[in-house]
């Protein structure tokens, strides 16, 4: 990924910022009093979301080669 479209992933994915900040401070303030698997689920949904915008973003520059 060049430094253009690292650009393009930040700004694109901008609006999952405050909801990744969210997700992990639930995730470290629920240490030790949820299980592992429910504490972690906020931030497995931003992993998955990030995840599917990169493979959009990285699919669609192959398309233009």
């Amino acid at each position: 990924m060049n430094s253009q479209q690292q650009k393009e992933f930040l700004q694109a994915t901008a609006w999952l910022r405050p909801w990744t900040r969210w997700a992990t401070a639930f995730s470290i303030r629920w240490a030790g009093v949820l299980p592992t698997r429910l504490r972690n689920l906020p931030l497995t949904l931003v992993r998955r979301i990030l995840a599917r915008k990169l493979t959009q973003m990285s699919s669609r520059c192959g398309s233009h080669h």
